[in-house]
Protein backbone atom coordinates (compact mmCIF):
# COMPACT_ATOMS: atom_id res chain seq x y z
CA UNK A 1 0.00 0.00 0.00
CA UNK A 2 1.53 3.27 -1.04
CA UNK A 3 1.91 5.97 1.57
CA UNK A 4 0.85 8.54 -1.01
CA UNK A 5 -2.70 7.13 -0.97
CA UNK A 6 -3.25 7.83 2.74
CA UNK A 7 -3.22 11.02 4.73
CA UNK A 8 -0.38 11.40 7.19
CA UNK A 9 -1.04 10.27 10.71
CA UNK A 10 -1.28 12.99 13.33
CA UNK A 11 1.94 13.84 15.15
CA UNK A 12 1.78 13.79 18.96
CA UNK A 13 4.03 15.51 21.49
CA UNK A 14 4.34 16.16 25.23
CA UNK A 15 1.52 18.73 25.12
CA UNK A 16 -0.94 15.88 24.38
CA UNK A 17 -0.13 14.08 27.65
CA UNK A 18 -2.64 14.59 30.46
CA UNK A 19 -1.26 12.29 33.15
CA UNK A 20 0.70 9.07 33.62
CA UNK A 21 -1.59 6.08 33.04
CA UNK A 22 -1.81 3.17 35.41
CA UNK A 23 -1.12 -0.34 34.18
CA UNK A 24 -4.85 -1.08 34.54
CA UNK A 25 -5.78 1.95 32.39
CA UNK A 26 -3.22 0.99 29.77
CA UNK A 27 -4.41 -2.62 29.55
CA UNK A 28 -8.07 -1.58 29.54
CA UNK A 29 -7.50 0.49 26.41
CA UNK A 30 -5.48 -2.29 24.76
CA UNK A 31 -8.37 -4.66 25.50
CA UNK A 32 -10.85 -2.17 24.05
CA UNK A 33 -8.81 -2.17 20.83
CA UNK A 34 -8.77 -5.95 20.75
CA UNK A 35 -12.51 -6.38 21.43
CA UNK A 36 -13.45 -3.84 18.74
CA UNK A 37 -11.12 -5.58 16.28
CA UNK A 38 -12.62 -8.99 17.13
CA UNK A 39 -16.15 -7.63 16.72
CA UNK A 40 -15.33 -6.25 13.26
CA UNK A 41 -13.68 -9.49 12.11
CA UNK A 42 -16.60 -11.60 13.34
CA UNK A 43 -19.08 -9.35 11.56
CA UNK A 44 -17.21 -9.57 8.24
CA UNK A 45 -16.02 -13.17 8.39
CA UNK A 46 -12.32 -12.32 8.64
CA UNK A 47 -9.84 -14.77 10.18
CA UNK A 48 -7.30 -13.71 12.76
CA UNK A 49 -5.34 -15.30 15.61
CA UNK A 50 -3.89 -14.03 18.86
CA UNK A 51 -0.13 -14.43 18.49
CA UNK A 52 3.18 -14.17 20.33
CA UNK A 53 2.93 -13.10 23.95
CA UNK A 54 -0.78 -12.30 23.56
CA UNK A 55 -1.51 -15.92 22.61
CA UNK A 56 0.72 -17.16 25.42
CA UNK A 57 -1.25 -14.93 27.77
CA UNK A 58 -4.54 -16.48 26.61
CA UNK A 59 -3.23 -20.03 27.07
CA UNK A 60 -1.31 -19.54 30.32
CA UNK A 61 -3.09 -16.63 32.05
CA UNK A 62 -6.48 -16.43 30.28
CA UNK A 63 -5.57 -12.80 29.63
CA UNK A 64 -2.59 -10.47 29.54
CA UNK A 65 0.74 -11.73 30.77
CA UNK A 66 0.91 -9.56 33.92
CA UNK A 67 4.14 -7.85 32.88
CA UNK A 68 3.32 -7.52 29.16
CA UNK A 69 2.06 -4.28 27.62
CA UNK A 70 1.11 -4.87 23.99
CA UNK A 71 -1.21 -6.93 21.78
CA UNK A 72 -0.15 -8.99 18.76
CA UNK A 73 -2.33 -10.51 16.06
CA UNK A 74 -1.51 -12.81 13.16
CA UNK A 75 -3.81 -12.63 10.15
CA UNK A 76 -3.66 -14.26 6.70
CA UNK A 77 -2.48 -11.60 4.28
CA UNK A 78 -5.63 -11.89 2.12
CA UNK A 79 -7.68 -11.07 5.23
CA UNK A 80 -5.38 -8.15 6.09
CA UNK A 81 -6.09 -6.67 2.69
CA UNK A 82 -9.84 -7.27 3.06
CA UNK A 83 -9.69 -5.68 6.52
CA UNK A 84 -8.30 -2.48 5.04
CA UNK A 85 -10.80 -2.48 2.18
CA UNK A 86 -13.84 -3.14 4.39
CA UNK A 87 -12.86 -0.74 7.17
CA UNK A 88 -11.75 2.19 5.02
CA UNK A 89 -9.10 2.84 7.65
CA UNK A 90 -11.43 3.05 10.69
CA UNK A 91 -12.60 0.29 13.01
CA UNK A 92 -15.03 1.86 15.43
CA UNK A 93 -13.27 4.95 16.77
CA UNK A 94 -9.82 3.55 16.05
CA UNK A 95 -7.53 4.29 13.12
CA UNK A 96 -6.20 1.40 11.01
CA UNK A 97 -2.94 1.99 9.16
CA UNK A 98 -1.55 -0.25 6.42
CA UNK A 99 2.19 -0.83 5.95
CA UNK A 100 4.52 1.94 4.78
CA UNK A 101 2.17 4.88 5.14
CA UNK A 102 4.26 7.22 7.27
CA UNK A 103 8.01 7.66 7.82
CA UNK A 104 7.34 8.25 11.52
CA UNK A 105 5.30 5.05 11.88
CA UNK A 106 7.06 2.87 9.33
CA UNK A 107 6.18 -0.83 9.48
CA UNK A 108 5.69 -3.87 7.26
CA UNK A 109 2.43 -4.78 8.97
CA UNK A 110 -0.94 -3.24 9.78
CA UNK A 111 -1.58 -1.31 13.02
CA UNK A 112 -4.78 -0.32 14.78
CA UNK A 113 -4.25 2.80 16.93
CA UNK A 114 -5.99 3.95 20.10
CA UNK A 115 -5.08 7.53 21.03
CA UNK A 116 -6.77 7.48 24.44
CA UNK A 117 -3.43 6.26 25.77
CA UNK A 118 -0.16 7.67 24.42
CA UNK A 119 3.27 6.21 25.10
CA UNK A 120 6.80 7.56 25.14
CA UNK A 121 9.86 5.34 25.11
CA UNK A 122 12.25 5.41 28.03
CA UNK A 123 15.85 5.67 26.91
CA UNK A 124 18.82 5.53 29.27
CA UNK A 125 16.77 6.83 32.17
CA UNK A 126 15.24 9.66 30.13
CA UNK A 127 12.17 10.03 27.94
CA UNK A 128 12.48 10.06 24.18
CA UNK A 129 10.83 12.87 22.27
CA UNK A 130 8.66 10.54 20.16
CA UNK A 131 5.08 10.21 21.46
CA UNK A 132 2.55 7.94 19.78
CA UNK A 133 -0.74 6.11 20.47
CA UNK A 134 -0.90 2.57 21.74
CA UNK A 135 -1.66 0.08 19.00
CA UNK A 136 -2.56 -3.44 18.09
CA UNK A 137 -0.03 -5.09 15.74
CA UNK A 138 -1.55 -7.09 12.88
CA UNK A 139 1.12 -9.26 11.25
CA UNK A 140 0.36 -10.80 7.84
CA UNK A 141 0.69 -14.58 7.51
CA UNK A 142 2.27 -15.55 4.18
CA UNK A 143 2.93 -18.81 2.40
CA UNK A 144 6.32 -20.38 3.16
CA UNK A 145 8.55 -23.05 1.58
CA UNK A 146 8.12 -26.75 2.32
CA UNK A 147 11.50 -27.34 4.00
CA UNK A 148 13.39 -25.67 6.84
CA UNK A 149 16.44 -25.02 4.66
CA UNK A 150 14.37 -23.37 1.94
CA UNK A 151 12.62 -21.31 4.60
CA UNK A 152 15.94 -20.11 6.03
CA UNK A 153 17.01 -18.99 2.56
CA UNK A 154 13.61 -17.39 1.91
CA UNK A 155 13.83 -15.35 5.10
CA UNK A 156 17.46 -14.37 4.44
CA UNK A 157 16.42 -12.95 1.07
CA UNK A 158 13.57 -11.01 2.69
CA UNK A 159 16.03 -9.68 5.25
CA UNK A 160 18.35 -8.49 2.47
CA UNK A 161 15.50 -6.60 0.84
CA UNK A 162 14.58 -5.05 4.21
CA UNK A 163 18.20 -4.00 4.75
CA UNK A 164 18.04 -2.09 1.47
CA UNK A 165 14.91 -0.31 2.69
CA UNK A 166 16.74 0.61 5.89
CA UNK A 167 19.60 2.05 3.87
CA UNK A 168 17.17 4.15 1.84
CA UNK A 169 15.47 5.36 5.04
CA UNK A 170 18.84 6.23 6.54
CA UNK A 171 18.47 3.91 9.55
CA UNK A 172 21.12 1.35 8.56
CA UNK A 173 24.22 3.37 9.39
CA UNK A 174 27.76 2.25 10.15
CA UNK A 175 29.05 4.08 13.23
CA UNK A 176 32.45 2.46 13.60
CA UNK A 177 35.89 3.89 12.82
CA UNK A 178 36.77 1.87 9.70
CA UNK A 179 36.85 4.51 6.91
CA UNK A 180 36.31 1.93 4.16
CA UNK A 181 33.17 0.56 5.81
CA UNK A 182 31.95 4.08 6.59
CA UNK A 183 32.32 5.13 2.94
CA UNK A 184 30.72 1.94 1.64
CA UNK A 185 27.77 2.43 3.98
CA UNK A 186 27.22 6.04 2.90
CA UNK A 187 27.47 5.16 -0.81
CA UNK A 188 24.96 2.33 -0.40
CA UNK A 189 22.57 4.69 1.35
CA UNK A 190 22.88 7.30 -1.42
CA UNK A 191 22.39 4.75 -4.20
CA UNK A 192 19.43 3.01 -2.57
CA UNK A 193 17.80 6.28 -1.55
CA UNK A 194 17.83 7.25 -5.22
CA UNK A 195 15.80 4.11 -5.99
CA UNK A 196 13.19 5.21 -3.45
CA UNK A 197 11.77 3.64 -0.28
CA UNK A 198 8.50 2.80 -2.02
CA UNK A 199 10.21 0.74 -4.74
CA UNK A 200 12.43 -1.09 -2.26
CA UNK A 201 9.51 -1.67 0.10
CA UNK A 202 7.57 -3.20 -2.78
CA UNK A 203 10.46 -5.60 -3.40
CA UNK A 204 10.15 -6.82 0.21
CA UNK A 205 6.43 -7.46 -0.17
CA UNK A 206 6.81 -9.09 -3.59
CA UNK A 207 9.34 -11.54 -2.19
CA UNK A 208 7.30 -12.21 0.97
CA UNK A 209 4.21 -12.97 -1.13
CA UNK A 210 5.99 -14.98 -3.84
CA UNK A 211 4.55 -18.16 -2.26
CA UNK A 212 0.80 -17.59 -2.19
CA UNK A 213 -0.92 -18.17 1.13
CA UNK A 214 -3.84 -20.08 -0.40
CA UNK A 215 -1.55 -22.57 -2.16
CA UNK A 216 1.03 -23.13 0.60
CA UNK A 217 1.23 -26.11 2.95
CA UNK A 218 3.34 -24.10 5.40
CA UNK A 219 2.68 -20.55 6.52
CA UNK A 220 4.06 -18.00 8.95
CA UNK A 221 4.90 -14.37 9.67
CA UNK A 222 8.06 -13.04 8.05
CA UNK A 223 7.40 -9.33 8.57
CA UNK A 224 8.82 -9.03 12.09
CA UNK A 225 12.38 -9.41 13.32
CA UNK A 226 11.36 -10.62 16.77
CA UNK A 227 10.15 -14.06 15.73
CA UNK A 228 11.35 -15.14 12.31
CA UNK A 229 11.83 -18.62 10.89
CA UNK A 230 10.44 -20.26 14.03
CA UNK A 231 7.03 -18.85 13.06
CA UNK A 232 6.76 -21.40 10.23
CA UNK A 233 3.89 -23.83 10.92
CA UNK A 234 1.82 -26.41 9.09
CA UNK A 235 -1.22 -24.60 7.74
CA UNK A 236 -3.44 -27.65 8.26
CA UNK A 237 -2.51 -27.84 11.95
CA UNK A 238 -2.29 -24.14 12.76
CA UNK A 239 -5.15 -22.43 10.94
CA UNK A 240 -8.40 -23.93 12.30
CA UNK A 241 -9.80 -21.36 14.74
CA UNK A 242 -10.48 -22.07 18.40
CA UNK A 243 -11.90 -19.50 20.78
CA UNK A 244 -9.98 -19.15 24.05
CA UNK A 245 -10.66 -16.91 27.02
CA UNK A 246 -8.81 -13.62 27.21
CA UNK A 247 -9.73 -11.20 29.99
CA UNK A 248 -13.27 -12.58 30.14
CA UNK A 249 -13.80 -12.60 26.35
CA UNK A 250 -13.57 -15.49 23.89
CA UNK A 251 -11.12 -14.57 21.13
CA UNK A 252 -9.72 -16.36 18.09
CA UNK A 253 -6.60 -18.48 18.49
CA UNK A 254 -4.93 -21.09 16.25
CA UNK A 255 -5.89 -24.71 16.91
CA UNK A 256 -2.19 -25.54 16.61
CA UNK A 257 -1.21 -23.16 19.41
CA UNK A 258 0.81 -25.78 21.30
CA UNK A 259 3.22 -26.39 18.41
CA UNK A 260 3.42 -22.67 17.69
CA UNK A 261 4.17 -21.70 21.31
CA UNK A 262 6.74 -24.49 21.69
CA UNK A 263 8.57 -23.20 18.62
CA UNK A 264 8.58 -19.64 19.94
CA UNK A 265 9.13 -20.14 23.66
CA UNK A 266 10.27 -23.73 24.19
CA UNK A 267 8.56 -26.81 25.64
CA UNK A 268 8.18 -25.24 29.09
CA UNK A 269 6.20 -22.23 27.90
CA UNK A 270 3.52 -22.84 30.56
CA UNK A 271 6.03 -22.12 33.33
CA UNK A 272 6.22 -18.54 34.58
CA UNK A 273 9.45 -16.60 34.38
CA UNK A 274 11.29 -16.18 37.68
CA UNK A 275 10.27 -12.96 39.48
CA UNK A 276 13.40 -10.99 38.53
CA UNK A 277 12.64 -11.48 34.83
CA UNK A 278 8.98 -10.44 34.93
CA UNK A 279 9.61 -7.07 33.32
CA UNK A 280 8.46 -5.53 30.08
CA UNK A 281 11.28 -5.11 27.60
CA UNK A 282 9.42 -2.44 25.68
CA UNK A 283 10.32 0.21 28.25
CA UNK A 284 7.31 2.34 27.33
CA UNK A 285 5.72 4.88 29.66
CA UNK A 286 1.93 5.17 29.14
CA UNK A 287 0.05 8.44 29.51
CA UNK A 288 -3.64 9.28 29.49
CA UNK A 289 -4.27 11.64 26.57
CA UNK A 290 -6.41 14.73 26.67
CA UNK A 291 -9.90 14.18 25.30
CA UNK A 292 -11.08 16.33 22.40
CA UNK A 293 -11.73 19.86 23.63
CA UNK A 294 -10.12 19.16 27.00
CA UNK A 295 -6.52 20.00 26.13
CA UNK A 296 -5.29 23.30 27.60
CA UNK A 297 -4.60 26.05 25.10
CA UNK A 298 -1.01 26.15 26.30
CA UNK A 299 0.71 23.11 27.72
CA UNK A 300 3.05 23.70 30.66
CA UNK A 301 6.34 21.87 30.20
CA UNK A 302 9.11 22.15 32.75
CA UNK A 303 12.02 23.79 30.87
CA UNK A 304 14.45 21.85 33.04
CA UNK A 305 13.14 18.54 31.70
CA UNK A 306 15.79 16.66 29.77
CA UNK A 307 14.59 14.71 26.76
CA UNK A 308 16.51 12.76 24.18
CA UNK A 309 15.51 11.96 20.64
CA UNK A 310 15.69 8.18 20.14
CA UNK A 311 17.36 6.94 17.01
CA UNK A 312 14.97 6.32 14.13
CA UNK A 313 14.25 2.61 13.84
CA UNK A 314 11.68 0.25 12.39
CA UNK A 315 8.67 -0.01 14.68
CA UNK A 316 8.97 -3.77 14.38
CA UNK A 317 12.29 -3.65 16.23
CA UNK A 318 10.51 -2.29 19.32
CA UNK A 319 8.54 -5.43 20.08
CA UNK A 320 10.89 -7.82 21.83
CA UNK A 321 8.88 -10.54 23.53
CA UNK A 322 9.29 -11.14 27.24
CA UNK A 323 7.31 -14.19 28.29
Amino acid sequence: MSKETHRSMRTYDFSDLKDIATDAEHKAQLLELLIEFDRFCEKHGLTYYLSGGTLLGAVRHQGFIPWDDDVDINMPRPDCEKLMELSGGRIGEFELRPPNTSPSYFAYHWKLYNDKILVAKRKQGKIGKKVYPIFLDIFPIDGLPDTDSENERHYAEIRQHKDRVNHARGVRRYRGKNPYRWLRNRLATRILRAQGVETLFRNVIDHATSIKYDRADYVGVMMTNVHTTEERVSKAEYTPVVRLEFEGHLLSCPAGYDTYLRQLYGPKYMEWLPPHKRLSRHDLIPFVAYAEGEKPSQAVIDPTDTVVMPEVADDEEMHDENV
